[in-house]
């Protein structure tokens, strides 16, 4: 439509020189379309910026909830793996400075490894949101990967010490804890690394909270 009036304005000019009595006035009234075509082109490119700048900022609200939503119930996740592995800290430290084997710590031990487990499925079940972003669901990809390996590990170390200082099988309290040493030694999970990751998520929806 645009276009369509300004040829129609270029015909007008041209008709109007043509029947103008006075012709040093045309430059005049050249000067005054041009800068009411010039005028209306910019409106045009303004609103038109702005209502993709709204839709932008629309798009960008949508995938921040939908991220917002499933990083909050990751983090519950996070918090849990943490309390278990300070758990297991703190038992481990109680069977190092025993004299004698208490059976009371084996059953903590039991109870941590089953709760390690749950939240191992739980980890386990994690998805990337269909709707984020291809390049979000990439990185939230890589989240869940490291975070279901270092579950993975924290099972592992935690029932292998467990399995240590099963009574039925311990003789001797010393020779015990000096297994379970090489276990956290051995077994004990890298940390955890995703902020790079998330950092780049909220870069990416432009979400700098």
């Amino acid at each position: 439509m645009f276009y369509g009036l300004l040829i129609a304005a270029a015909v007008a000019l041209i008709a109007l020189y043509e029947f103008l009595p006075n012709k040093k006035f045309f430059p005049y009234v050249c000067g005054a379309v041009i800068v009411i075509f010039g005028a209306s082109a910019f409106i045009k490119d303004y609103y038109g910026n702005a209502v993709m700048t709204r839709a932008q900022l629309e798009e960008f609200q949508l995938q921040q909830k939908i991220f917002g939503e499933w990083y909050a119930s990751y983090q519950e996740d996070i918090n849990s793996l943490d309390r278990n592995w300070q758990r297991f800290y703190n038992i481990v430290e109680t069977l190092k400075t025993a004299e004698v084997y208490e059976y009371s710590t084996y059953e903590q031990l039991l109870e941590l490894e089953q709760e390690t487990l749950d939240e191992q499925k739980r980890i386990n079940e994690l998805v990337v949101p269909p709707e984020l972003h291809e390049e979000c669901r990439d990185l939230l990809a890589s989240v869940i990967v490291k975070t279901k390996t270092y579950a993975d590990a924290q099972v592992k170390t935690i029932s292998l010490t467990r399995q240590a200082a099963d009574p039925a099988t311990v003789t001797d309290v010393n020779r015990m804890n000096r297994r379970i040493n090489e276990i956290t030694i051995r077994e004990t999970p890298a940390g955890l690394f995703t902020a790079t990751e998330i950092s780049a998520i909220r870069d990416i929806l432009g979400d700098k909270d």
